[in-house]
């Protein structure tokens, strides 16, 4: 519910309790011990029939407004999304920080410019590539006498593939590294981000699809630079 809504329902709240004293006012009298002179105050119909229909009103009125939703641009797939909360979760060190800015060489310059507050995460990479990488071997999963270059070699073999179906998203991949989008590459990984995302949907991988996907909406109404700053 928005700030508005709530303020209406609260308008509402504290115009009932007035009409409630109003009419005991009125029923008691102006000689009553409990609400002495209330009666002089509110003893008019007219001022009560005033509050109920505010009241009536307001009430009306928070049913009526509706929290806004955050709508995105439309890419070839035609698909729109909402971004509940958990997109804003998981920052911390170690992480990429996304933000935007009209020219990444003097970022803070322009009004336009700012912090997303959105972060990408190692989790966030590694669930893309099991998802959409499968076969890669973690290093805490390595076995016992394993050839360790025979399985950086594999990786790597696995990853080149994926950046050659995904190149933006693909050169995406360590959180010590900075990375800058120019606008038509972020309508580019969008559209990677989307065509994962409708693959697999409700994949391990949808939380980080969700935060890209939302990332490049935003860069995408100021058509500015997308920044990955590793942090």
């Amino acid at each position: 519910m928005n700030t508005i809504a709530s303020f209406l329902i609260l308008i509402a709240i504290v115009l009932s309790l007035l009409t409630c004293i109003a009419l005991i006012g009125w029923w008691r009298g102006i000689d009553s011990v409990l609400f002495p002179g209330l009666g002089l105050i509110v003893a008019m119909p007219a001022l009560i029939v005033l509050l109920l229909v505010l009241n009536i009103g307001f009430v009306v009125g928070a049913a009526v407004v509706k929290p806004r939703t955050e709508s995105v641009s439309e890419t070839k797939l035609e698909q729109k999304f909402e971004y509940p909360n958990d997109i804003f979760y998981g920052c911390g060190n170690g992480v990429l920080d996304l933000s935007i800015a009209i020219d990444p060489k003097n970022w803070g310059q322009n009004p336009n410019d700012h912090h997303l507050k959105i972060c990408i995460t190692y989790d966030d990479l590694d669930s893309i590539h099991d998802v959409f990488a499968p076969g890669i071997i973690k290093s805490e999963n390595y076995e016992r006498g394993v050839n360790y270059e025979k399985v950086v070699e594999e990786n790597r073999n696995i990853l080149q593939k994926f950046v050659l179906k995904y190149p933006m998203l693909g050169r995406i991949e360590d959180m010590y590294e900075d990375y800058v989008f120019t606008p038509d590459e972020v309508g580019k990984l969008r559209e990677e981000c989307l065509q994962l995302k409708t693959a697999k949907p409700n994949s391990t991988a949808d939380l980080a699809l969700r935060k890209l996907i939302y990332a490049c909406d935003e860069a995408l109404k100021e058509n500015s630079y997308l920044m990955f700053s590793g942090d």
